[in-house]
């Protein structure tokens, strides 16, 4: 492979890493649902995408790119774990198409690469399964088999707490990276391990402050602006109320970007954000429950009546009785 596509989660860099140790000399960017598009736009090789969701929103561009990187005669492998798109259809993917909604992107990519890469790797993959919360899936628990269990918890703990520090710099993100990608361990690193252990302290800090900053709306509890991780701010949101959604933002160039959390089995994210991030002008989606969304700043409080008359009408439907 020529070109590495990845999302910039912990899940997404470790599927970096892997593909990296299979494929040395490829170039790695890190993209989103959103940007993939003009990522795509570059590539002019051979190239692994992993972990991004196929947003329904800008399937239509994105197959039309990934069609004309086939039909200038490069491979394509596709490997992500998100829910698909209805319109989507695996059978006109001209490429391999890798997609499971019970593994984490990292043991899907790992697995896909089984025989290129060390099988030391696979701790790199069970990385990504822990920072996707999907590491007791069956897959994650045979490849943890071969491993002490503490030793890897306590390592991944300071790979998130590192990434997490470096927000959205892909720089960063990049080096981590091609750091995994050499079979080396996190606490190896001086630097990876002194950022882990601020980002720990800032988190506690958060933690409190968010208890006595989060507005609660209907079913949803939310904090904005508060110059933290999204997904970690939106799960404190959420642990700290009773609410069953809650939601991590920040203004961002005209827009607010959020990440969600739910516990509820009542309620799917990724459908609901899908539908309602459309009619408002936005995107958004994920996984059932954790999810991402974009909308114009000034259909936020739109956004979150909205959202939380989709949330009463899955409970209705989830509650009703016989």
């Amino acid at each position: 492979m020529k070109w590495i596509i990845a999302h910039g989660d912990t899940d997404g860099i470790c599927c970096a890493a892997i593909a990296l140790s299979a494929f040395k000399k490829a170039k790695l960017f890190f993209s989103h649902p959103t940007g993939l598009i003009d990522d795509l736009k570059r590539v002019d090789g051979d190239v692994i995408i992993c972990d991004i969701a196929l947003s329904g929103n800008y399937l239509d561009m994105v197959m039309k790119e990934i069609g004309r990187i086939a039909s200038d005669g490069h491979k394509i492998m596709y490997v992500d774990h998100h829910p698909l798109p209805v319109k989507f259809d695996g059978e006109d993917f001209p490429g391999e198409f890798e997609n499971s909604l019970t593994s984490c992107a990292a043991v899907l990519t790992y697995k896909k690469l089984e025989g290129l890469v060390p099988k030391d790797m696979s701790r790199v993959a069970i990385y990504g399964a822990i920072g996707d919360y999907l590491d007791r899936t069956y897959e994650a628990e045979k490849l943890l088999k071969y491993w002490e269990k503490r030793g890897l918890y306590f390592e991944c703990g300071m790979l998130i707490q590192a990434i997490e520090s470096g927000g959205r710099n892909y720089d960063f993100k990049r080096e981590i990276a091609y750091f995994l990608s050499n079979n080396k361990i996190p606490c190896s690193d001086e630097g990876l391990v002194k950022k882990a252990v601020s980002a720990a302290i800032i988190e506690e800090d958060m933690r409190k402050r968010i208890k006595d900053l989060v507005k609660v709306v209907g079913n949803i509890a939310y904090v904005i602006d508060l110059d933290f991780s999204l997904g970690k701010s939106a799960v404190y949101a959420n642990a700290f109320t009773e609410a069953v959604v809650g939601i991590g933002a920040e203004s961002r160039k005209g827009f607010i970007e959020m990440s969600l959390r739910t516990q509820s089995e009542a309620v799917d994210l990724n459908r609901i954000l899908a539908k309602l991030t459309e009619k408002i002008g936005g995107s958004g989606g994920g996984h059932p429950k954790a999810a991402g969304a974009r909308i114009p700043t000034e259909k936020f409080h739109q956004f979150i009546t909205e959202l939380d008359n989709s949330i009463i009408e899955n409970l209705k439907m989830y509650n009703v009785e016989y």
